[in-house]
């Protein structure tokens, strides 16, 4: 198991996009894989995503939101 740099709770929005966050809501080991993460849409619930921690640590496509 490796260390994720990721962590449910960690808030996220795409560049280009800043009107929509995206919340970690937990992440997801596969076989052969780099980690991956389940993100929910903050506004509305029912909608979701899973993408690698690779994407979403990758500045150019997602920022991290710093909550207080």
């Amino acid at each position: 198991m490796t260390k994720a740099t990721i962590q449910p709770g960690d808030r996220f929005v795409k560049v280009g996009m800043p009107d929509t966050t995206w919340i970690a809501t937990r992440l997801i080991e596969l076989p052969n894989l780099p980690m991956h993460v389940h993100l929910m849409n903050e506004r509305d619930d029912l909608e979701m995503q899973t993408l690698s921690e690779v994407a979403l640590i990758d500045r150019n496509l997602y920022q991290k939101v710093q909550t207080h």
